[in-house]
């Protein structure tokens, strides 16, 4: 474990040194919003135990009582969640909690994060942004497209005539080692995440434009689909074209589906039907794994609670059944990825990278840029180092994997990966990772 231990640490240092992302052209769709940060105090979780819990009846919470429910789910298990409150309780839990704002949105974050590390703007579908919102993502290298007598131009956020109210989410950031509101102890940092009801709004700008765009850029990436509404399956239609429309505009770009939680179990079999086939990669973490896999009939092998090591890569070798090429699963500790590459050692160069940026963001509390990375020590976690040594013998590569073995293979790659104490971010982090990973991995011939 020793040897593991130091050639592991060997590659990080190594592969921080190399800048993966420059010059990747972007295109990341659909979601920006405000979050606003709540760091969940003792005191707040203490509070909280004089509410009361009532189990939610819908996958919309309505009432305190359920909130107070599916927060102590989270504290007690460490998991992340997001769910969606009525107009009501997302008014009280507004202003009954204090916070800090910052930008969020997967496609906003995964945008801005990408065009740091590649010196080029990234291009994004522009989603409920009003004053608030733009005066986050006018900072970013990000561009949108404005049309304007039959004609398109990319243009700052701000030039783009937006809606007068930006979305916010609210964010509830706890620790490990924090009390939960029923029981025990909370086993890990992470959050939950409160949704307001709303759709994202499909900008007919950004329709006229890609396919232009689409054939200037290398990647695609579209997030959000958990923010599409109760009409979805419309949405889920105009999904689907966009990237009929840039798959046939740029054969060559890599389309990318970055999963987030969901409630609704019609919905997560319409993604899997629908949604999930016509992507190149998808990028997700254990717990939408999870919801993912418990809607199949298949899921009845698999344990109630947290999915092994082993049982996530069987898990995502059905949903390669359903046509995904890629899979990439960021879980604490180590990384996932399952399916073809055209180079073993740029893809585990590319998941390290982005491993790096995860932990860079997390102990920073912020979007890293290329600089900050810069001459990092990073220790891969045991954690990681034992479940790379669980899964030898189905990985395409050594557990030391020193040197790195090359060539183009179909198969599964376990990377470890550092474990932050005390992390000033974790909203984001899966987004920063998945991203940029698929990214690097385009950018460097893998995939």
């Amino acid at each position: 474990m020793n040897k593991m231990m130091t050639n592991w640490r060997r590659l990080y240092a190594r592969t921080i040194d190399e800048n993966l992302l420059r010059d990747c052209r972007a295109i990341v769709a659909y979601n920006e919003v405000i979050d606003k940060i709540c760091e969940l105090q003792n005191r707040d979780i203490f509070a909280l135990r004089f509410i009361g819990m009532k189990k939610p009846s819908r996958a919309i919470l309505e009432s305190i009582e359920e909130f107070t429910f599916a927060l102590d789910n989270s504290l007690k298990n460490g998991v992340a969640c997001e769910l969606h409150a009525c107009d009501e309780l997302f008014e009280i839990l507004e202003r009954r909690f204090s916070y800090h704002p910052r930008i969020g949105g997967q496609a906003a974050i995964i945008g801005s994060l990408i065009s740091r590390f590649s010196g080029r703007p990234a291009i994004i579908h522009p989603d409920r942004m009003g004053i608030d919102l733009l005066s986050f993502l006018d900072k970013e290298e990000l561009l949108v497209p404005i049309g304007a007598d039959g004609k398109i131009r990319l243009a700052k956020p701000h030039k783009k005539c937006c809606l007068s109210k930006s979305e916010t989410h609210l964010v509830f950031e706890f620790s490990a080692g924090q009390p939960a509101i029923s029981s025990g102890i909370c086993p890990r940092d992470n959050r939950l995440i409160i949704d307001p009801i709303s759709a994202i709004r499909f900008d007919p700008d950004f329709e006229e434009a890609l396919p232009t765009i689409s054939r200037m850029s290398d990647v695609l990436i579209i997030a959000g689909i958990d923010q599409m509404g109760k009409e979805y399956r419309s949405s889920f239609d105009r999904i689907i074209s966009h990237i009929e429309i840039a798959k046939r505009s740029n054969p060559a770009i890599l389309t990318h589906l970055e999963i987030t939680s969901m409630q609704s179990r019609e919905k997560i079999r319409a993604v899997l039907e629908e949604i999930l086939p016509i992507f190149d990669s998808i990028g997700l973490n254990e717990v939408e794994l999870r919801s993912l896999i418990s809607t199949m009939n298949k899921c009845r092998k698999f344990s109630k609670e947290h999915l092994s090591p082993e049982e996530q890569i069987d898990a995502a070798n059905i949903l390669s059944d359903l046509g995904v090429k890629r899979i990439h699963i960021h879980t604490l500790g180590y990384h996932l990825r399952i399916g073809k590459t055209n180079s073993i050692a740029s893809t585990i160069k590319s998941l390290i990278f982005s491993s790096a940026i995860g932990c860079t963001a997390a102990m920073i509390g912020k979007i890293p840029y290329p600089k900050d990375i810069k001459n990092l020590l990073l220790s891969p976690s045991m954690i990681g180092l034992e479940v790379v040594n669980l899964l030898k013998s189905r990985l395409l590569h050594s557990p030391i994997v020193d040197p790195l073995i090359d060539g183009k293979a179909e198969g599964i790659i376990c990377v470890p990966a550092p474990i932050i104490e005390s992390p000033r971010l974790t909203v984001g982090l899966g987004d920063c990772i998945s991203g940029a990973c698929v990214a690097a991995e385009k950018m460097q011939g893998a995939i």
